[in-house]
């Protein structure tokens, strides 16, 4: 099955809403595709058999999403949904991930001990795409870490603040002593990921006008 590989990470909506929860293809075996019980924020997608479903992945240049219907559920120790392909896997643009240079002031702070509240500290994106940010901090902070954000994106229609989680994926050192975090989001909402392009659309839209 091209470019669908076990451990391959994948977002699955059910078909008609727009809420896509994180999982992975933990098996792929006669035709049907296992795949951990996707997930958003904690909260499980809950499918029956013929319920039908898109499922979308990345790879490094674009994106894929095909539709599929859940043929049922395994027993075992670890519940995985099986799925069958009901149609082709289509190559979709990555306009989530279009990529803007701006510099917004952004709140971060790593997840707090139980009981205990979030220490915020300043930063400031260096740039910004549906699917992540970067960022510019004082003091490194290790990969796969995940971070609590605090922004403020200054729409056209009003400003909207956004609370959202990051991963770390890199860090950069950078000449003046400072670094640079890249962050993917996680767990983001269609809704607040629609906000993000949106932002960068109209930046775009009036960056291109003062050219």
């Amino acid at each position: 099955m091209q470019q669908l590989t076990i451990n391959k990470k994948i977002q699955v909506a059910r078909e008609g809403e727009r809420d896509w929860y994180a999982s992975t293809i933990q098996d792929i075996k006669n035709g049907e595709i296992y795949i951990a019980l996707p997930r958003l924020r904690g909260n499980a997608l809950i499918l029956s058999p013929g319920d039908n479903v898109q499922v979308r992945y990345a790879e490094e240049s674009a994106s894929f999403v095909f539709p599929a219907r859940c043929l049922g559920r395994t027993e075992d120790s670890v519940p995985l949904y099986r799925l069958a392909r009901t149609g082709e896997i289509q190559r979709v643009q990555q306009r989530s991930h279009v990529r803007l240079k701006t510099t917004l002031e952004v709140h971060y702070a790593h997840q707090p001990a139980p009981n205990r509240r979030p220490r915020y500290k300043r930063a400031y994106t260096v740039d910004m795409s549906g699917g992540g940010m970067r960022l510019a901090v004082n003091e490194p902070v290790q990969a796969g870490v995940e971070l609590l954000l605090q922004f403020t994106l200054p729409l056209r229609e009003g400003p909207r603040k956004m609370e959202l989680k990051g991963r770390v994926v890199r860090l950069f050192a950078m000449e003046d002593g400072g670094h640079h975090v890249a962050l993917e989001f996680v767990d983001i909402t269609t809704a607040q990921q629609d906000l993000i392009v949106r932002y960068i659309f109209q930046r775009m839209g009036e960056q291109a006008r003062l050219r």
